[in-house]
């Protein structure tokens, strides 16, 4: 993996990325919260998704464990383990490739397809959970900046969700 895009990166924006082992450490000294289903996680700068990836992993690793059995148990607690991730990151292609990073991850672990309908809840999810904003300022980067917001998931049952 490599540690940085380009040295323009570095030098305009700080942007250096984590190298896996230190994230697998860092996940580590939350301890299970990395693990539990529901626990909210929020990069403030996501990058490519260097640390949201292994929380998600961790995460669908528990669902697999409880719910394997289920297909409709597994299909819906992944998704509230998708819902619980959250990012902010300053530049826009990290943005788009942190999306993508986690719904590969996603419809990898959960066994789904691009044209299965939890695929296009995860697309969905993914495109209020990860921003692109400045965790600095906590606004939203575009022409007019607002504040950023995240939703607050939750998972009812029975495959429904608020």
């Amino acid at each position: 993996m490599d540690l940085v895009k380009s040295k323009q990166r570095v030098a305009d924006h700080g942007e250096v990325f984590t190298p896996p082992h230190l994230v697998e450490a860092m996940l580590d000294l939350v301890g299970d919260e990395a693990d539990r289903v529901e626990a909210r996680f929020l990069e403030p700068a996501c990058g490519s998704g260097n640390f949201l990836v292994p929380v998600l992993q961790r995460k669908l690793a528990t669902v697999q464990a409880r719910y394997g059995r289920s297909d409709f148990e597994t299909r819906h607690q992944g998704l509230l383990a998708l819902m619980s991730v959250y990012g902010i990151e300053l530049l826009a292609d990290n943005v788009v490739e942190c999306r993508e990073n986690l719904l590969h991850e996603f419809a990898h672990l959960i066994g789904i397809t691009a044209d299965d309908v939890l695929f296009a809840a995860a697309a969905n999810v993914l495109g209020v959970n990860i921003v692109h904003g400045d965790a600095l300022s906590m606004t939203m980067q575009g022409t007019s900046p607002r504040p950023i917001t995240f939703a607050e998931w939750a998972y009812l049952g029975k495959g429904k969700y608020h």
